[in-house]
């Protein structure tokens, strides 16, 4: 085997893959390792080219991806450990071979293997061979030197024998072989592997109104060998076909076509292969390494001035990601080469620009009493491409952790990362409401209100200097700002938000009123005569209409009277059935002479007095039922003229 071109070049894929770019010379064979999950991948993928000398490639060969060990079983070829010879001589049993021994050459058909205790020293083995017809050799295994197999069909199993238990000896690695007739200067090799997805993880190092921006891309090698110095490149596009990534790598090197001999060119299906991510967050780097990468930064890295333009803050960009910002391509290429170890991981600086950050507070209605700490900044273009975790150091130490946002370029980025416990803020609210008029129809009455509610926000600080502290309250539909209330800076479709300033270890409130519009309809049924004398205060009822509303709750509240007492005779009623039923059982087991019979003749008067008593009372139900249905059409003719007028 002849050194195999070495990698000079990474794709990572966010969908799991890496594509993987060799070049460098190549003469007779060279081999490619891969898991044996991973063959397939690299299949579908594989292109190879001579790209400079007289070489050509004559074949790429691979390691079948089944399982060695069940193949050498099937064959009768898998030997346990240390049985080696005992196996392979039971297979070759019928098999002519050629055994070169202490006393010459001897060729015959292997009959079989026999082992014998040895007395004090190790066992005797030997081996039995039919020399011709009607003699057997027998070979003492000590003074064999070698044997030749002159069978094909065992040659044919020792080949298989080699050939697979190279495979099953490497458990889950397989091989890729690529011949080549002469030597070449420069072989080129690309194919796709599956690989755990990178992510991206960001530090903001603020000193004062600049900030140091940096990205690192959290990422592992795939491969069964180390990475030196390779040219790394994380991208946010969907992977292509491999001949396709390679066409597009040559024309970034401004060749028209590539000539290709004797290449073979395996089309790659369009699949996603998902495989978990085996990288944790990484722990924040100390801020001596952030700095001393920042100073070592390319000038093309640093963002201009006429980037960092301030712009009106807008709620989409606090508490929504911009969903727009993945929907181009967008690729990480990695400033120098980069080394990792064979499955090793490693963080891989990215990039490193400053920006002009602000600090801001936001406290925001229904959350913690102590508002939000956020930095904002204007996103240089292609820089935040993707989301993800940000360390921020403020003040020389570890100030806390956000999330970064995709971000479009132009847009200002904010990062929440931490709650300022020096200012603390509260709201409380009340609501008032004024009735503004009075409908009345025959189903009932409909109130129309006007609504205003009162929010008093206070705000303390423990800070030595004045801060400014950004308000945000709930915006709710149908609601408008009273005449002559404070208006705040930002009005959006969810909220309202206001800039207060909070003097040095001082309070300051924040008053805003809402005002709105209800109504409500009420049943005749359920209105109170307060409730009326409060209308009439108000100057919404006349007298002529309060006297026919009056009338008309005074005859509802004696039809009511009347159906409590008609409620509770109904009660008494079913007391005497009760009591009769109770009565009807005794006399039917009590005897008619002696004691018996003077009990009975007493039980007979109870149940004739309760009879007498029942009737009373369905008499007077009845009569309470239709003066309160009376009254009750007094009530709703009284209330039938008051909606006519």
């Amino acid at each position: 085997m002849s050194p195999r071109p070495t990698i000079r070049r990474i794709v990572l894929f966010k969908q799991g893959l890496a594509h993987i770019e060799r070049r460098g010379p190549a003469e007779g064979v060279f081999e490619l390792p891969f898991g044996r999950t991973e063959l397939g991948e690299v299949l579908r993928s594989l292109a190879a080219w001579v790209e400079r000398g007289d070489a050509r490639i004559t074949s790429i060969a691979f390691d079948a991806p089944d399982d060695a060990d069940a193949t050498l079983a099937e064959r009768k070829m898998r030997f346990e450990p240390g049985a080696a010879l005992r196996g392979f001589v039971n297979t070759a049993r019928g098999r002519r071979v050629r055994i070169d021994s202490g006393e010459g050459p001897i060729e015959g058909e292997v009959i079989g293997f026999e082992e014998s205790p040895g007395g004090q020293g190790p066992p005797r083995r030997t081996l039995l061979l039919r020399a011709d017809r009607g003699r057997v050799a027998v070979v003492d295994l000590a003074t064999v030197r070698g044997l030749e197999i002159i069978d094909p069909a065992l040659q044919d199993s020792l080949a298989v024998l080699v050939d697979r238990g190279r495979a099953a000896a490497s458990a889950e690695r397989r091989a890729v072989r690529i011949s080549l007739s002469g030597q070449a200067e420069d072989v080129c090799v690309s194919y796709v592997v599956p690989c755990p997805a990178y992510a991206v993880s960001y530090r903001l190092v603020c000193d004062g109104p600049v900030a140091r921006l940096f990205a690192f891309g959290l990422i592992s090698n795939p491969l069964e060998e180390d990475l030196e110095g390779v040219d790394l490149v994380l991208t946010t596009s969907q992977p292509t076909a491999a001949e396709g990534m390679r066409r597009a790598h040559t024309a970034e090197r401004n060749e028209t076509e590539p000539r290709v001999d004797g290449a073979m060119a395996l089309e790659r299906t369009q699949r996603v292969v998902v495989h978990p991510a085996t990288i944790r967050a990484a722990a924040a780097a100390p801020i001596g390494t952030l700095v001393a990468m920042h100073t070592a930064k390319s000038p093309e890295a640093r963002i201009t001035p006429e980037h960092l333009e301030e712009t009106v803050t807008s709620s989409d960009e606090i508490d929504l990601p911009h969903d727009g910002a993945e929907s181009s391509p967008f690729e990480w290429r990695a400033p120098g080469p980069v080394s990792i170890p064979r499955r090793g991981a490693a963080m891989v600086p990215l990039l490193s620009a400053d920006v002009r950050v602000r600090k801001e507070r936001v406290w925001r209605d229904g959350g913690s009493p102590n508002p939000d700490l956020l930095l904002s900044f204007v996103n240089d273009a292609g820089t935040l491409p993707e989301e993800g975790a940000c360390a921020v150091y403020d003040a020389g130490s570890y100030a806390g952790e956000s999330a970064m946002p995709a971000a479009h370029a132009g847009t200002r980025v904010h990062l929440s990362f931490t709650k300022d416990l020096a200012v603390r803020c509260r709201k409380t609210s009340t609501k008032s409401v004024r009735v503004l008029s009075l409908s009345f129809d025959a189903a009932g009455i409909l109130e129309q209100q006007r609504c205003e509610e009162r929010h008093v926000v206070t705000l303390e600080s423990d800070h030595a200097a004045a801060v400014d502290v950004m308000v945000e309250l709930a915006r709710r539909d149908g609601r408008a700002l009273a005449p002559g209330n404070p208006m705040p800076f930002e009005e959006t479709s969810q909220a309202l938000r206001y800039r207060i300033e909070v003097p040095p270890r001082g309070a300051t409130t924040l008053e805003m009123r809402e005002q709105w519009s209800e109504a409500r309809r009420l049943g005749y049924d359920t209105l109170e005569p307060a409730q009326v004398e409060g209308w009439r205060a108000d100057g919404h009822l006349d007298e002529a209409r309060f006297s026919e509303l009056a009338g008309a709750l005074a005859a509802w509240e004696e039809a009511r009277e009347l159906e409590g007492k008609r409620a509770r005779m109904e009660r008494e009623q079913q007391d005497a059935y009760t009591r009769q039923g109770k009565i009807a059982e005794q006399l039917a087991v009590l005897r008619d002479v002696g004691p018996e019979g003077a009990l009975r003749v007493r039980y007979v008067a109870e149940l004739q007095t309760a009879q007498d008593r029942i009737n009373v009372l369905e008499s007077e139900m009845r009569r309470l039922r239709e003066a309160a249905d009376e009254r009750r059409r007094a009530a709703q003719r009284g209330l039938l003229g008051l909606s006519r007028t």
